[in-house]
């Protein structure tokens, strides 16, 4: 797990399309238009009828592999619990505070700010916390489908 604070939006956007480790990867291809989209107008919805996580996906199909990107709010006092994903994430924080724990403890103490990075580890298992008054608000990259991995369930 790799956790970053970037002081500059410049300093993270440049890490975000010339970091090697994504870079390396075969990216999903670009939208065929070009576009933007106002923050009011993202379209959010819920990830899982169990989980009150809302996600706005951005690029990409979170259901295959290929990369995608998206938006992903998590409510205030949100805990995960202990779990993992087949795939590598990439994370930067854009509102709240998070607290991101890897699978020995590391990060529990380590309260996330907004622009600050974590790259996630498929297979690692981890804690997400949202320990803000207010929603934490991810964007979040994936190479891989979008899928969680519970210890002990089948």
């Amino acid at each position: 797990m790799t956790i970053h604070r970037w002081r500059s939006t410049s300093g993270l956007l440049t890490f975000l399309m010339f970091s090697p480790p994504l870079a390396a990867q075969t990216p999903a291809p670009p939208p065929s238009r070009s576009l933007s989209v106002a923050a009011d107008d993202m379209n959010w919805q819920q990830q899982t009828p169990d989980l009150p996580i809302m996600i706005s996906e951005l690029w990409g199909d979170r259901h295959v592999d290929g990369g995608f990107g998206e938006l992903v709010r998590l409510p205030p006092g949100f805990d995960s619990g202990l779990h993992a994903h087949s795939g590598d994430f990439h994370g930067v924080l854009i509102e709240g505070a998070w607290v991101h724990e890897g699978p020995e403890g590391e990060g529990r103490d380590t309260r996330l700010l907004p622009g600050s990075y974590v790259r996630q580890a498929g297979g690692e298992m981890h804690i997400d916390r949202c320990v803000s008054k207010e929603p934490c608000v991810l964007f979040l990259f994936q190479y891989t489908r979008a899928d969680i991995i519970w210890p002990n369930r089948q």
